[in-house]
This record gives structure tokens, sequence and C-alpha cells, in this order.
């Protein structure tokens, strides 16, 4: 994602790790995903919590945010939600999602 010039560095910071942690939280939400297809629960339900505690900082670091710098990343941050919700209700249907 581009800045503006004079875009304050701690915000292009936060920028990339707000990037960084939707990237992360995919990642996690596909191997969950794909454990729960190997009907390997236990690791699917701690690949899911890792996403959620990346889901976490993803919050606290879009909070640091001015309004108008978050507006960028909501559609981002909503489907890795949805995806993430889609991941516990496939592992739970299954009845070993704790």
């Amino acid at each position: 994602m581009s800045h503006p010039v004079g875009y304050p560095l701690r915000s292009r910071i936060e920028v990339q790790f707000i990037e960084a942690d939707i990237e992360t939280a995919f990642a996690l939400v596909d191997m969950a995903e794909s454990e729960s297809g190997r009907n390997n629960f236990a690791l699917a339900s701690e690949v899911i919590a890792n996403a959620e505690e990346v889901c976490r900082d993803l919050d606290q670091r879009l909070a640091r945010l001015p309004e108008n710098a978050k507006t960028p990343f909501d559609a981002l941050v909503g489907e890795v939600r949805r995806e993430l919700d889609l991941a516990r209700l496939h592992s739970s249907s299954t009845g070993h999602l704790g």
C-alpha cells in the first residue's frame, strides 16, 4: 500500500504490521481448514486460536491509526474474519473444537 508524502513514519510502520497481520491470519485460516480436512481437529483448533490472536493484534494496531487510514483495510479485515468464522464452523461441526 502506498502512503502519501508526509505520512508519519510511525503510521507507515503500523500499516506494514497490519498488512503482515492480515497475510498471517489468512495463512493460518488456510492451515486450519487444511488440517480440518485431514481430520486433524486438535491442530486445526490450535491454528484457529493462533489466527484469533493475530486478529486481536490486528484490532489493536488498527485502533492506533487515524480513521482515514483504517478504511483501506475494511474489506480485507472483513474477509479474514469471515474466513476465520468458516474455519471455526468447519472444525466445530465435527464436534472437536472447544
